[in-house]
């Protein structure tokens, strides 16, 4: 069954959130125009490398001279809550590309459900300024999870963390 296709030709809503506690976190970017908003929910990694993926587009833009040195942020806001009755898809692949035409970002995301070569669930276009925005904010929503250890880099979650540089064990604490 083909779902339906959501397409903007201007994003006014694009933001990424992270939903729950550290280590049980579920990631969605919503997007839309006004009142009519999508929810794309995605692993944590997928949400990184599309943020890093836009800021790696900017950076290829800007040494090939077609936009200019400095890109303002101007975020593309959620104004009131996503309605509970708005579409939700599981993205399995996303992908960005730049429209010179109109001097903006686009971004399109596949369903999980969808066959690979049907056309992307969503499509939508943002200004580069919203788009610059959304990657300082998938960096800072990703970046919100749990702390890692200073030595080896591995997740802190609330029970504590075994690093392997102290050879398997605790640290020692008097008291």
């Amino acid at each position: 069954m083909p779902a339906h296709r959501h397409e903007y030709d201007q994003l006014t809503v694009l933001e990424a959130e992270a939903i729950g506690q550290p280590g049980q976190r579920r990631f969605r970017l919503i997007a839309g125009a006004g009142g009519d908003v999508i929810s794309l929910w995605m692993e944590k990694e997928q949400l990184q490398a599309l943020g890093l993926a836009i800021e790696q587009l900017i950076e290829q833009l800007r040494s090939a001279g077609l936009i200019r040195s400095r890109v303002p942020e101007q975020p593309a806001r959620l104004e009131r809550p996503v309605p509970p009755s708005a579409p939700e898809y599981l993205v399995s692949k996303m992908a960005i590309g730049y429209d010179e035409e109109r001097r903006q970002i686009a971004i399109f995301a596949h369903d999980i459900e969808q066959e690979d070569d049907e056309d992307p669930v969503f499509a939508g276009r943002a200004t580069l300024p919203a788009a610059k925005a959304l990657a300082r904010q998938i960096a800072a929503v990703v970046a919100a999870g749990r702390p890692r250890c200073p030595r080896c880099g591995a997740v802190i979650g609330p029970e504590g963390h075994v690093c392997p540089h102290d050879n398997g064990h605790l640290p020692w604490i008097e008291g």
